[in-house]
C-alpha cells in the first residue's frame, strides 16, 4: 500500500516535466501541414535573407574599419580582456583591483612591457566582476598578453554559442544552424566577443541552466551561480527562471544557495573578506560613475551624462522599484500556470534590463533567449509581424550605439519596442489561442 503514494508521485513529477516541456514548444508539429511547413520555410526565408545579408554587411564593415588589425590590446580588440589581465595582476600582488586609477596604472605597465597601446580615458578603465574571478585568472598575466586574450575570446565565443543552442534545445528545436548562425553575427554577440567581456560566459551559464531545469533542477540552479560574474544584469534573469520557468523552483534556489555560499567560502579562503568589502565598494563605484561609461542600454542611458547624481540614483531606485513590484504583481497572476513559456513573459526579461542600474550593449546577448522563445520554435513565428519588427529591432540598436543626441545614449528605446512586441503578441488573440493548446491534456500525455 505505501508504494501507491510513491508511484503516484512519481508520475506527477513526470507530468510535470512533461508540460514544462511541452509549454516551451509554442509551435508543434501537429499545427504544420506539408503545406504549411512550406509556406512558413519560404516566409523564414523572406525574412531571414535580408537580415543575413545585414549581417554580413555589417561584419564586412566592422573588420574593414580596422577593428582586429594588431590583434587584441588594451584600446579595442579585447579591451575588456585586458582590464581582467591588470585586475588578476592586482590581485597576485594583494592590491585592490577595483579601484580604478590603481587599475589602469596596473594595465598600462601590463601591456606597455609587449608594445600594446591602452585606452586614452583612465576613468573607463574600471572591473565590477567578483575577486574569485581575479584569483581564477591570477597565473594568465605573466604571459604573453594577445596568445592569451585570442585563446580567451574564442573560448568565451565558443561558449555563447553552446549556451545558445541549449537554449533552442529547451525550447524544442531540432534544427540550430540557421539560428546559431544568426546569433553568431548578431552585433551584441560579436561586440561582447569582440572586447572579451565575460558576458559570454554568462549567457552560457544561463543557456546550459534552461537546458538542464526540467530534470535536474538542482544542477541548473548550481549553473546561474555564474550571474555573480555579472550581478546587476544577471541576477534577475535568475529570479525570473525560477519563479517562471522551473516546476520545482525550490531545487532550483536551493542548487544557487549553496553553490553561492561555497563560492562565497572558497573567496574567503582565497583572498579574504577584504575583497568583498572592495568588491561591493566597486560596483557601487561602477554605478555612481556610469556617466563615463559608453553603450549604456539601460534606461539610466537616457539620463546618465547629463542628470545630477541625486536624481539620477531616485530614478534607478524608481526604475528598481517598478520592475520588482510589476514581477511580483505578475507572479501572483500567473502563479498556479508555471512554468510558463518564455514567450509569455520575455517582456519581463526586457524590463529587468531596462530597469538595471547599468547594462551595456553587449549584455543585451541575455535577451537572444525571449527573442528565440518570441519566434516560435524553428521561427516558426517569424511569419507574422511583431516578432520580425523585435528581431530587426534587436539588430538595428547598433545604428544607436554612437549616437548619444542631448547627451543622451538612445539604446535604451529599441528595447522598449522589442518588450513593447512581446507585450502586444501575447494580448493577440491568434497567439493566444495556440499558446492555450499547449497545456491541453491531449497535449501533454501526447509528450510522451
Amino acid at each position: 500500500m505505501r508504494a501507491v503514494p510513491v508511484v503516484r508521485q512519481l508520475q506527477r513529477e513526470d507530468e510535470l516535466r512533461n508540460r514544462e516541456s511541452v509549454a516551451l514548444a509554442p509551435c508543434t508539429d501537429q499545427q504544420q501541414t506539408t503545406g504549411d511547413a512550406r509556406k512558413r520555410r519560404r516566409h523564414l526565408y523572406k525574412v531571414l535573407g535580408p537580415l543575413f545579408i545585414l549581417l554580413i554587411l555589417w561584419i564586412d564593415l566592422f573588420g574593414a574599419e580596422g577593428a582586429f588589425k594588431g590583434g587584441p590590446n588594451g584600446k579595442t580588440f579585447g579591451a575588456d580582456w585586458a582590464m581582467f589581465m591588470g585586475a588578476a595582476g592586482m590581485m597576485r600582488q594583494g592590491q585592490n583591483p577595483y579601484a580604478h586609477s590603481a587599475l589602469y596604472r596596473a594595465e598600462k605597465q601590463l601591456l606597455a612591457r609587449q608594445g600594446l597601446p591602452i585606452l586614452k580615458h583612465r576613468d573607463t578603465v574600471r572591473v565590477g566582476n567578483p575577486p574569485l574571478f581575479f584569483w581564477a585568472l591570477e597565473p594568465l598575466p605573466a604571459q604573453p598578453f594577445q596568445p592569451v586574450a585570442l585563446g580567451s575570446i574564442l573560448v568565451l565565443y565558443l561558449l555563447s554559442i553552446a549556451g545558445f543552442i541549449a537554449a533552442l534545445y529547451r525550447f524544442g528545436w531540432k534544427h540550430y544552424t540557421l539560428a546559431a548562425l544568426c546569433f553568431m553575427l548578431m552585433p551584441q554577440v560579436v561586440l561582447g566577443t569582440f572586447y572579451g567581456n565575460i558576458i559570454g560566459l554568462v549567457f552560457a551559464g544561463i543557456g546550459l541552466s534552461l537546458a538542464l531545469a526540467p530534470r535536474y533542477p538542482a544542477l541548473a540552479g548550481a549553473l546561474l551561480s555564474v550571474a555573480w560574474l555579472k550581478p546587476p544584469v544577471a541576477l534577475p534573469i535568475v529570479l525570473l527562471i525560477a519563479a517562471f520557468h522551473v516546476t520545482r523552483p525550490a531545487r532550483l534556489v536551493a542548487g544557487f544557495s549553496l553553490t553561492t555560499a561555497g563560492l562565497l567560502v572558497l573567496t574567503l579562503l582565497t583572498t579574504g573578506w577584504s575583497s568583498v568589502v572592495q568588491w561591493t565598494g566597486g560596483l557601487v563605484g561602477y554605478s555612481h560613475d556610469m556617466r563615463i561609461q559608453p553603450d549604456v542600454a539601460s534606461l539610466a542611458g537616457l539620463y546618465v551624462r547629463w542628470m545630477p547624481s541625486l536624481g539620477r540614483s531616485a530614478l534607478e531606485a524608481l526604475s528598481l522599484g517598478l520592475a520588482i513590484a510589476i514581477t511580483a504583481v505578475y507572479w501572483y497572476r500567473v502563479r498556479r500556470n508555471a512554468p510558463l513559456d518564455f514567450a509569455r513573459d520575455g517582456w519581463l526579461w526586457v524590463a529587468w534590463m531596462l530597469a538595471t542600474p547599468y547594462a551595456h550593449f553587449y549584455d543585451e546577448m541575455i535577451l537572444a533567449i525571449p527573442v528565440a522563445a518570441l519566434l516560435g520554435r524553428h521561427g516558426c513565428r517569424l511569419n507574422q509581424r511583431l516578432p520580425a519588427l523585435a528581431l530587426y529591432l534587436m539588430f538595428f540598436s547598433l545604428l544607436l550605439l554612437s549616437w548619444t543626441p542631448f547627451q543622451a545614449y538612445l539604446l535604451p528605446l529599441p528595447l522598449a519596442g522589442v518588450a513593447a512586441c512581446m507585450l502586444l503578441v501575447n494580448h493577440h488573440p491568434r497567439d493566444r489561442s495556440s499558446w492555450s493548446t499547449e497545456f491541453a491534456p491531449s497535449t501533454v500525455a501526447g509528450a510522451n
